[in-house]
C-alpha cells in the first residue's frame, strides 16, 4: 500500500456544539417544567422541553 493511502487527510463535516445557556435560561426551563408537572403533563415531555430551553445547540461546517 502506498504511503499516501494511509495519510491522514482533513475531511469536511459538521461540528455540533452543545453548551448550557447563560444563568437565567435554566431557571426559566425549570420553572416551565414545574408548571408542566402541576398541569399534569408527562414528566418525560416536560424534562425534554426544559432541557431544550436551557441548552444552546450550534451547528457549523468544518
Amino acid at each position: 500500500m502506498p504511503y499516501m493511502d494511509k495519510a491522514m487527510v482533513p475531511r469536511r463535516g459538521l461540528r455540533i456544539d452543545i453548551t448550557l445557556r447563560e444563568l437565567p435560561f435554566p431557571y426559566i426551563g425549570l420553572g416551565g417544567a414545574m408548571l408542566g408537572v402541576r398541569a399534569g403533563t408527562s414528566s418525560l415531555v416536560v424534562a425534554g422541553l426544559a432541557l431544550l430551553g436551557s441548552i444552546r445547540v450550534q451547528i457549523s461546517l468544518i
